[in-house]
């Protein structure tokens, strides 16, 4: 179990990477779990990955309850459990759960963003592809800037709860990046589908040798995946301070 925190915490310490010296971190991103989970497990994934203490993670739950966590889940929080759209519901429900997702992610976006970056587990993964294509920040929810400026993406499933590309061909999503794959997820699939719809000039992949998971020592056991991280965040800060000053 992780220990207790505010949703909102900001971790006020400095830290290098690669011989870059960041200062007191002040970016943000949002974090997003995977389906029949919640924020307890995006918690230890943003943990492995290192993003705490690097950055302020502010820890998102899907509005739709589920009863059970997706399997073995349970040994690490005890619930409750949560969806973007519940997968034991009919075609139609889903769609309606993910409309309402969508709905509650704006709202959320709207009251505490935008935040620099955002990271995504499997189910996570395709919401927050469905929402960083303009035709769901802006012409759906008229939103001036996408909510985030790039994305860290872990294991994506769910890819046909996707909306924005619905019966078009549409531009890839051009917000930068980072992808992570399971050698052995059997949802690995549908997680290349899904990175293929991001502009493959401003993305990162890297494929681990595990399933379906990112844990405490991901990062351990792939050291060319810390490295790849790394230096794309390191890009990411760079890109916000020219932003900042141009």
């Amino acid at each position: 179990r992780r220990p207790p925190t505010p949703t909102h915490t900001h971790y006020n310490i400095s830290y290098t990477i690669h011989a870059v010296t960041m200062p007191k971190p002040k970016q943000r991103i949002l974090c997003l779990h995977g389906g029949r989970s919640n924020d307890d497990i995006t918690y230890f994934q943003t943990t492995g990955l290192q993003l705490l203490p690097r950055f302020e993670c502010v820890y998102m739950n899907a509005p739709h309850t589920t009863k059970q966590s997706y399997p073995g889940l349970d040994q690490f929080s005890d619930g409750p459990w949560y969806s973007w759209a519940d997968p034991t519901k009919s075609q139609s429900d889903q769609e309606e759960q993910w409309d309402e997702s969508l709905i509650c992610l704006a709202n959320y976006c709207e009251e505490h963003g935008p935040f620099d970056g955002v990271y995504g587990f499997s189910q996570g993964v395709a919401v927050i592809a469905d929402f960083s294509h303009p035709k769901i920040w802006r012409e759906r929810f008229r939103m001036k800037q996408c909510p985030w400026k790039f994305a860290i993406l872990a294991c994506g499933a769910s890819s046909q709860s996707l909306t924005f590309n619905k019966g078009t061909t549409p531009t890839t999503i051009a917000v930068p990046s980072f992808h992570t794959f399971g050698e052995k997820d059997s949802f690995l699939v549908d997680s290349k589908k899904i990175a293929d719809l991001w502009d493959p000039s401003h993305s990162v992949t890297h494929m681990h040798g595990g399933g379906h998971v990112i844990d405490s020592q991901i990062l351990k056991r792939e050291p060319k995946m810390l490295v790849k991280l790394n230096n794309f965040l390191i890009l990411q800060y760079r890109n916000s301070l020219n932003t900042k000053h141009g």
